[in-house]
């Protein structure tokens, strides 16, 4: 896979942010666009529909992160592009999950050991093979100081990433069934995504991040994990979310946080979809407590190791796509990125754990 890409957006309203990017990749914009176009008319989703979601997702953007909103109609603007594309592709979660399009895909393990040492943190990005070129990592630097740094994919604002407060966050997609119901759209609801940016452009703890996540209303489910290093002390916490309503989980007495696509907590879990349709999340995370069990003390090289691990080991921890099959189910780990709380910086490999410890890495 080719070295990604780095967009570096110096100080600068959020809008004319977003244009700036825009206009430097318009293509990769055009052509993720393009393709997830494909994949919602693939589950029943025509242009007429995506143009209605991507309106309504705008419309509760602006209402609340309107700074974001700003930075989407920019990279529109600047893409040359209609709106509701942009829009649609930051709620494209929200789109293929209300036509019950799920598949089980990332894992992450974060280690907050409590002897005083920081937490370290790896996960995968395991998605479309056709998306191997469609991402990048975006450096933002806000005019007032603020700086976050996310993997993402062209147009859309964010995903994983850490900012200059030394909070990490890790994502991972979760199906429940109230994914499908239609929302209340008298009150605001964020895209997942969104949600991930507007956490890295606000908050600086890990309860400001539960906070902020467990009382914003959302349309699909997801797991965002959150981790820090506080006053001498590792923390880490998972935001489950969902339609119905959130849960918080804290590390096991191992200090390990393991997440794959299926709901731990037990109340939202008798909602599960995403288990029920491919039972490989729950293969992935029993391989992730076996693994982890024998790296009490890991580093960071350790817990890419654990991720290691592949369909043919028992779990698709490491994904590799079928050339075989068809458009929308080759599916493929497409980057590693491990998050450095203390000095504010991630590390991402452009494919699987399989190949990233004889790899270069991209830090930024």
């Amino acid at each position: 896979m080719p070295t990604p890409t780095v967009f570096r957006s110096s100080a600068a309203a959020p809008g004319e942010r977003g244009l700036l990017l825009g206009r430097a990749h318009p293509e990769r914009i055009r052509r993720n666009a393009d393709f997830y176009d494909t994949l919602f008319r693939a589950v029943g989703a025509g242009p007429g529909d995506v143009r209605e979601a991507g309106l309504a997702a705008f419309g509760h953007i602006a209402e609340a992160a309107p700074e974001v909103a700003e930075e989407i109609d920019g990279i529109a603007r600047g893409a040359r592009l209609p709106l509701h594309r942009i829009a649609a592709l930051n709620a494209r979660t929200e789109i293929l999950g209300r036509s019950g399009h799920r598949h089980p895909e990332c894992s992450t393990v974060v280690h907050a050991p409590a002897d005083g040492r920081p937490p370290v943190t790896t996960q995968t990005w395991d998605w479309h093979d056709d998306m191997r070129d469609g991402w990048f990592v975006w450096h933002v630097r806000h005019p007032d100081g603020r700086e976050i740094r996310t993997v993402t994919e062209y147009g859309i604002v964010g995903k994983i990433g850490v900012n200059g407060a030394g909070l990490g966050l890790h994502f991972n997609i979760l199906g429940h069934a109230s994914d499908t119901s239609t929302p209340d759209d008298r009150f605001p609801r964020l895209p997942v995504h969104v949600l991930a940016r507007h956490v890295l452009d606000t908050c600086g703890t890990v309860e400001e991040a539960i906070r902020l996540a467990t009382g914003t209303r959302v349309a699909a489910s997801s797991s965002l994990t959150f981790t820090a290093f506080e006053a001498g002390r590792a923390q880490a916490a998972t935001v489950e979310l969902s339609p119905a309503g959130p849960a918080v989980l804290r590390p096991g007495a191992d200090g390990y946080l393991l997440r794959t696509n299926h709901f731990v907590d037990p109340g939202l879990a008798r909602g599960e979809a995403l288990a029920t349709e491919d039972p490989d999340t729950r293969h992935r995370l029993a391989a992730l407590h076996a693994r982890t069990a024998a790296r009490p003390s890991p580093d960071a090289s350790a817990l890419r190791d654990t991720l290691d691990f592949h369909l043919g080991d028992g779990a698709a921890l490491c994904c590799h796509a079928d050339p075989g099959a068809a458009l929308g189910r080759r599916w493929e780990t497409l980057a590693t990125v491990s998050l450095d709380v203390v000095a504010s910086r991630l590390s991402v490999h452009a494919g699987g754990p399989c190949t990233a410890a004889a790899a270069d890495w991209t830090v930024v």
